[in-house]
């Protein structure tokens, strides 16, 4: 199976990470490496040791709005970050997203080898805000220590419409915008 490596750990001769880098992709291409895209809210995050990847939190979130996938709103998702605290030890993954209990947030996840995580690091993640009559933005929740490479859409505000009709676009329109997930993945999915 073919698979493109959007994140990596930029790290000094002492083996410490001091970055992380992400392609700057197309909302629309994040949407196309995504198996759900949801609006929700996290309930809970629990610590797991994952026997190849290490520390890990699992993030369950009830689903507010799905936008893409086969969650309907009230049920949940559970994905991973790459950073967790089990048992005392904690692994940080540099530019990863941070959640807490509570939180609204629009979330790009993806399946790596049947496991689910948040896509890019911190930059499928964004947070959701309300402002004083009501309206829904999302603004990426990028986290220190993450560089983002190439042009992607910026950092928002989106309207939560816009997002929800740029996935939707995705749906009739499958082709990868970006030259290096066409080749790694194909035209489109």
């Amino acid at each position: 199976m073919k698979r493109l490596v959007l994140a990596a750990a930029v790290t000094t001769l002492s083996g410490v990470a001091m970055a992380s880098t992400v392609i700057g992709l197309s909302l629309e291409d994040q949407a196309r490496l995504a198996t759900q895209v949801v609006v929700g809210e996290v309930l809970t995050l629990e610590g797991v040791d994952h026997p190849e990847n290490g520390l890990e939190t699992a993030v369950t979130v009830r689903v507010i709005r799905s936008l893409k996938g086969d969650v309907s709103p009230g049920g949940t998702v559970t994905f991973h970050t790459r950073s967790g605290e089990l048992d005392g030890e904690i692994s940080t993954a540099v530019g990863e997203a941070v959640f807490r209990p509570g939180q609204r947030t629009l979330v790009f996840v993806e399946s790596i080898d049947g496991r689910l995580y948040n896509l890019g690091l911190s930059y499928g993640v964004f947070d959701v805000r309300e402002d004083d009559r009501g309206r829904i933005s999302v603004v990426r929740a990028i986290q220190d220590g993450l560089d983002i490479v190439g042009d992607g859409p910026g950092d928002g505000p989106f309207s939560l419409e816009e997002i929800a009709a740029r996935v939707a676009y995705t749906r009739k329109n499958p082709r990868f915008d970006h030259p290096m997930v066409r080749e790694a993945f194909g035209e489109g999915r």
